[in-house]
């Protein structure tokens, strides 16, 4: 919500004399304004910022078996270590606890990926945001959702994701929000198991005292 002043010349104010009004109004900061997003969804910190990342669903199975997932995060590109941040199945969900929460300096990368196990333990490929690849995307506030899962065209969306869907099929965040939509099975999209909807996590991007 914006912010802002606004002084009268209280000499002015008085009949007949049009008073001069000055006003100053403050907008939020979207989160353009802290983080360059690229074509693959990787982020560059703008500014000094607290991030928080925070698990808010996973829906991975195969028929009514439900698999686990893994998310990781790296901070600060190529050379740093990958931070294991997630792993479980739908019931180990907890979207009110972040699984990341930590400062993170101004022209710093932030790589996301995430992965799921298929029924013999073994697991499928890394899906992550370092390729072209629409097996991770991510969506700020007031952004349509992929055209390449059908899913969210048709309405088969998860529960936990439909607090962050609009009727006209488009994110529903904060200004300062990101929500990452993995695909963990299928590299196919368009088809019926191409739905973006495995793994989903919501990033924060907080202001710094």
């Amino acid at each position: 919500m914006p912010v802002g002043t606004l002084n009268v010349n209280q000499a002015m104010v008085r009949d007949g004399v049009k008073p001069q009004l000055d006003w100053n109004i403050s907008y939020p900061e979207t989160v353009t304004d802290i983080v360059d997003i690229d074509p693959r969804s990787k982020v560059t910190t703008k500014k000094r910022t607290r991030v928080q990342m925070r698990v808010v669903g996973v829906a991975f199975q195969s028929g009514p078996t439900h698999l686990p997932c893994a998310f990781w995060a790296r901070i600060g590109g190529g050379g740093n270590a990958w931070q294991s941040l997630f792993y479980g199945k739908y019931d180990a969900v907890n979207p009110d606890v972040p699984v990341f929460d930590e400062v993170v300096e101004a022209n710093t990368e932030i790589d996301f990926a995430a992965r799921g196990r298929t029924a013999s333990g073994s697991w499928y490929s890394v899906r992550w945001s370092l390729d072209n690849t629409p097996t991770c995307m991510a969506c700020k506030n007031g952004d349509a959702f992929p055209d390449v899962a059908p899913a969210y065209d048709q309405g088969s969306i998860e529960s936990f994701l439909s607090g962050y869907v609009s009727d006209d099929n488009r994110a529903v965040l904060g200004p300062r929000d990101l929500i990452y939509l993995f695909e963990c099975y299928s590299t196919t999209p368009g088809s019926r198991a191409f739905d973006l909807q495995d793994v989903v996590v919501v990033v924060t991007f907080h202001d710094v005292d």
